[in-house]
């Protein structure tokens, strides 16, 4: 297998950086989530007449309803466009407040340019708003998978898709990825090697302490 046909794909939040501005990697612990929550109970209550103690129960109730999407279940039940839901919610927070930029990044990644692509259950419009904070907004090219499709992680066929859009088996793609379930698991049903971004217990291929270090450990292996 010739490296330079090899294909990688990151995660985003809590890969590309961690959150918090390195304070915490966990999503759902993190500051970011918690901001994020309040966006959405706040929508709850503007669009639905509700006070914040409904709102909370609301967003529960659809949350599991709807496996944690959401943006669906706020599009199926309300009529809501979920662009619109992500637009009000999502829209309105500022990369700047939660992210430190790694200088050493860009040109990383730059030089992996075409090569890589993108895959976050963040909606678009988070997305580039990270990717223009963290310099690299020509790194992923149009390669760019965001969270408003149905199919979406943590389904292993977006894993899929992208490779086919690469034209390569599966095998010779990487997910990288701080989330067991969403990053790590569903690529290796399909034959993707894998690797964590962070500690604790892990069934990807390999483990690294943060995105730099998984490049460099993949460069070693001769995987890219």
């Amino acid at each position: 297998m010739k490296t330079e046909e090899n294909r990688a794909i990151f995660d985003m939040d809590g890969t590309l950086y961690r959150l918090d501005k390195g304070k915490e990697q966990k999503f759902t612990s993190s500051r970011f989530y918690n901001d994020l929550r309040n966006r959405v109970y706040g929508f709850f209550m503007a669009r639905q007449g509700i006070d914040r103690e409904e709102a909370i129960t609301e967003y529960e109730r659809i949350k599991n309803k709807y496996k944690g999407e959401v943006s669906l279940g706020v599009e199926a039940e309300y009529g809501i466009d979920r662009y619109e839901f992500f637009a009000e919610t999502w829209g309105t927070l500022d990369p700047a407040g939660y992210i430190e930029a790694d200088e050493a990044l860009p040109e990383i990644l730059n030089a992996l340019k075409g090569r890589i692509a993108l895959l976050t259950a963040a909606p678009r419009i988070w997305a580039i708003k990270v990717l223009a904070h963290l310099n690299l907004n020509e790194a992923f090219g149009d390669a760019i998978y965001t969270g408003e499709p149905n199919l979406r992680k943590p389904n292993p066929q977006v894993f899929r898709l992208i490779a086919d859009e690469f034209g390569i088996n599966t095998s010779q793609a990487v997910s990288i990825g701080d989330q067991e379930e969403s990053d790590i698991i569903p690529a290796k049903l399909i034959g993707m090697r894998t690797v964590r971004v962070g500690f604790g217990e892990t069934k990807a291929d390999y483990q690294a302490e943060d995105v730099i270090a998984a490049i460099e450990l993949l460069k070693k292996e001769g995987f890219l």
